[in-house]
């Protein structure tokens, strides 16, 4: 599907998704797909379950344009290929993915390799650590989550870190910040609703 016409998707979606049942959303409802999107700046990702992991198709407003963005995660903590205007990212990561249990081992570690468009780039290490429960609201909604620290280091860029609020039972990132060298904020993607399903 070509970027124009998945950026189109994306905008039907976003209008004709169902609203979730009830009030909150269930994790019995999140196999069908949960659309949840910032209001200002405009920033929309529909993310649907895949085996341990999910897909996910993101439209996200930056210089007055929308940018579409396709990504596929190993488990929801955890991206294996991201597809952009800018091409095709993919890691590959050494060790086996075992990050439901992150509350209890604290930490994941394994050597990660970088391709972009198919061609090996460069090498370095994925560090996922686990720093406490917290709570996260969407939609006067709260869930229990986990706090992440999630670290890419690759040999030769500067590290790539977040700080993720991850709801084990929805299975999904609910936020996510940016951040520094020294652990200072640079953005934050916080949503305002949510929806369930794709209208397409």
């Amino acid at each position: 599907m070509s970027i124009l016409l998945r950026s189109l998707s994306l905008l039907v979606g976003i209008t004709l998704a169902a609203p979730a049942s009830g009030n909150c959303l269930s994790a019995k409802e999140t196999k069908y797909g949960v659309l949840l999107t910032r209001e200002a700046p405009f920033y929309s990702v529909f993310y649907k379950p895949d085996g341990p992991g999910l897909t996910e198709q993101r439209l996200m407003e930056r210089n007055r344009s929308l940018h579409p963005v396709s990504a596929v995660y190993l488990h929801p903590l955890l991206v294996e290929k991201r597809v952009s205007a800018s091409g095709t990212h993919e890691l590959t990561y050494a060790k086996a993915v075992a990050l439901d249990d992150l509350p209890q081992k604290k930490s994941w570690h394994s050597e990660t390799t970088l391709f972009i468009n198919g061609q090996k780039s460069v090498s370095g290490a994925t560090i996922i650590r686990f720093d406490g429960w917290g709570e996260e609201t969407i939609a006067s909604c709260a869930y229990k989550v986990w706090t992440i620290n999630s670290r890419l280091e690759l040999t030769g860029l500067p590290p790539i870190i977040f700080e993720q609020y991850y709801s084990p039972e929805l299975r999904l990132v609910l936020r996510s910040v940016r951040l520094g060298r020294s652990n200072q904020p640079l953005s934050e993607i916080r949503f305002d609703r949510f929806q369930i399903g794709w209208g397409n």
